[in-house]
């Protein structure tokens, strides 16, 4: 037969469970039931049938006054949701700013290490009016003078500070919204 044991904080929330079998000291635990099986021994894991908190950080259980354990309603607040609909707009942002970009039918690539290069070969274009390059797009290999590699860089600056633009806009609205419903009509999309 093994002890099952909850720590709790100020709140009653239960932020840890165990059970005799692997406690020495049972100072600031409270007992809370008893039986046979690894359902008791193993109680950190077999206990309670969920996780002890949410993916947001929030305890699912506390202990009432009469010592039982009760799942908490732990429903996200607008907080929480503003700040999962900041992080969807971020990765939306992120994966339009790097999907890449087509110029006079040449398509660019726009990742981070591709907008890198681009602006290493515009920098030595702008100290070297003959500057020529062979430039690695995605549908193959184009001639690029000094000209053209500062257009394009220009062209992948702009659709870079344009994708940002936008998630600040959208982040402004994110912020302004004052429901769940509120924000469930934000999206990345071209009429948010």
């Amino acid at each position: 037969m093994n002890a099952v044991y909850v720590k709790l904080n100020d709140r009653r929330d239960i932020i840890n469970v165990t059970s005799d079998f692997f406690l020495t000291d049972i100072t600031g635990w409270v007992k809370v039931d008893e039986g046979d099986g690894d359902r008791y021994r193993h109680a950190q894991n077999n206990y309670l049938p969920k996780p002890l908190m949410t993916q947001e950080g929030k305890y699912l259980y506390r202990l009432d006054g009469d010592g039982q354990i009760i799942e908490q309603n732990v429903a996200p607040d607008l907080d929480d949701l503003k700040a999962a609909k900041h992080a969807e707009i971020a990765a939306a942002r992120y994966e339009e700013e790097t999907a890449g970009i087509t110029i006079g039918g040449v398509q660019v690539k726009t990742d981070r290490e591709s907008q890198a290069l681009i602006t290493g070969a515009a920098l030595a274009a702008t100290q070297d009016a003959n500057y020529h390059v062979m430039w690695k797009a995605v549908n193959g290999f184009v001639d690029l003078d000094a000209s053209q590699v500062i257009a394009v860089a220009q062209a992948v600056r702009q659709h870079v500070e344009g994708c940002f633009s936008k998630e600040a806009d959208i982040q402004l609205l994110i912020e302004a919204a004052e429901s769940a419903a509120e924000l469930d009509e934000i999206t990345w999309s071209d009429d948010a």
